[in-house]
């Protein structure tokens, strides 16, 4: 005979739960599981509460926040509960600049092969954007020394919590990161879409100066981050990019970034390309168009495409 799994049992009953959250003493359960033991049965309800949007749980999940950050390591190994609660307190817009700021502060160093791992770089991201939506007063000053952290996840977190802030000198500060360089490119990819979101105008030509960088990485972040702004006056500078790029591999993502836009020139453009380019840049114009689900454009696109088929 099998022995019973009870945590196990605990997390399948969840699941079952998850299914129906009408269903008689669902939400009952949800709050009994944010108080368990477990960080994993609590992680788990947590994730449910969020889905659900489970307005009534809040203080649940400031509860059980709070009572996983006493001896942290051993309750709540890779700040797997912690991580799950800040996300549902994000989802509900609840919790209050306390919580979000113990969460930032947080480091969980835990033993891994040959030293030890910080797990709590995921938790200081999500804290750091509940804090900007929290709006202390003197939320730049945790946000800028977050732009810091030795891991990129929190840094990269820190510039979308600056970004979501929207306070005057939030701007400044991206712009000082990006000048100062990381030795990741997530962290940078965030600075340009917040600095593209707080000052599009003066940002859209910093960010195209990036276009050129000697990093194939970072040149291809600041154009999908020029792409997903929207912004009518990043069309020429990803089309200027994409003729000058010497090397064939840096060329497909000012396509796509092009394509992303939703700009009718750079459509234009890039249908032109399918229609009439060489067949190599056709083909390439036609991939980033991929990403394009309106119907009245994919049937342009898809002409546009019969016709490269007959060239080739």
């Amino acid at each position: 005979m099998s022995r019973r799994d009870p945590l196990a049992e605990t997390l399948a009953h969840l699941s079952a739960a998850r299914a129906n959250p009408h269903a008689p003493g669902a939400v009952e359960t949800l709050r009994r599981a944010l108080a368990d033991r477990s960080n994993l049965v609590v992680a788990r309800a947590a994730e449910i509460v969020a889905e659900w949007e489970l307005a009534e749980a809040a203080p649940d999940l400031m509860a059980a926040f709070d009572r996983f950050m006493i001896d942290p390591a051993r309750r709540d190994p890779t700040c797997a509960a912690k991580i799950a609660l800040a996300e549902a307190l994000l989802r509900l817009d609840a919790g209050d600049a306390e919580h979000f700021r113990r969460g930032l502060g947080h480091i969980q160093p835990e033993p891994v092969w040959g030293g030890t791992q910080d797990t709590a770089a995921p938790l200081r991201a999500i804290c750091a954007v509940g804090l900007a939506r929290a709006n202390p007063p003197d939320v730049l000053l945790d946000l800028a020394g977050l732009l810091a952290d030795p891991e990129a996840d929190a840094r990269a977190g820190a510039a979308r919590a600056i970004a979501a802030a929207g306070r005057p000198g939030g701007a400044a500060l991206l712009w000082f990161k990006v000048r100062a360089g990381d030795v990741e490119v997530g962290p940078l990819a965030e600075c340009f879409a917040g600095l593209l979101a707080l000052e599009p105008e003066r940002a859209v030509a910093f960010v195209g100066g990036y276009l050129e960088a000697d990093s194939a990485a970072l040149a291809e972040a600041a154009a999908l981050a020029l792409g997903r702004s929207g912004l009518a006056a990043a069309a020429p500078l990803l089309r200027d990019a994409w003729q000058t790029a010497g090397d064939p591999g840096r060329r497909q993502p000012f396509l796509r970034a092009l394509a992303l836009l939703g700009d009718e020139a750079a459509f234009a453009f890039l249908l032109e390309l399918v229609a009439s380019g060489p067949a190599g840049d056709a083909r390439d114009a036609l991939a980033a168009l991929a990403v394009i689900d309106d119907r009245r454009l994919r049937r342009k696109i898809d002409r546009a495409a019969a016709g490269l088929g007959a060239r080739d």
